[in-house]
């Protein structure tokens, strides 16, 4: 018989554990402002260990967004809505990103969508009477600048009892 058989290699060493997604995800959270590159990289270990991590689709989506590389956005924004339907960040920051990319009937629907999951979201009134505003004076519609000034005193409303937009 061989050396093969005959040669021992010590005592079994234990199993080591690899970094969990959501320590990723944290991990990412973290580098965000000192180190974007980093954090976007995390959020991709994040999603690939746990594609229902709906948070690390929505912040990889915003730091595509501040690079202005709109369509990843408007990908990752959609993947976090898939994630959970529910969640009205999510439906704002697909609305920022369709807005951003001039697809404002879209935006629009994304915003309303935002708004019936939060209607307290005061940033999504003013988007939104903005867009309805816009598309009213445009075909001069007076029910979409109706519309545009209801959500326009909503923000205010809003803003006025919280102090901040």
């Amino acid at each position: 018989m061989g050396e093969l058989l005959t040669f021992t290699i010590g005592p079994r060493r234990g199993l080591r554990r690899g970094i969990r997604a959501t320590d990723w995800y944290e991990q990412g959270c973290a580098l965000e402002a000192r180190a974007p590159e980093a954090a976007m990289e995390a959020y991709r270990r994040a999603i690939a260990g746990r594609p229902d991590l709906g948070d690390a689709h929505n912040n990889l989506g915003r730091l595509h967004h501040d690079r202005h590389e709109l369509a990843d956005a408007e990908s990752c924004y959609r993947l976090a809505i898939c994630v959970d339907a529910k969640v009205p960040l999510y439906w704002f920051n697909l609305g920022v990103a369709l807005e951003d990319l001039g697809r404002h009937a879209e935006a629009i629907g994304a915003y309303e969508r935002a708004l019936e999951l939060g209607p307290g979201s005061a940033d999504a009134h003013f988007n939104l009477a903005r867009l309805l505003e816009l598309n009213g004076r445009q075909v001069g519609d007076e029910v979409l600048l109706r519309r545009a000034v209801r959500h326009l005193v909503r923000y205010r409303d809003l803003t006025r009892v919280s102090g901040t937009r």
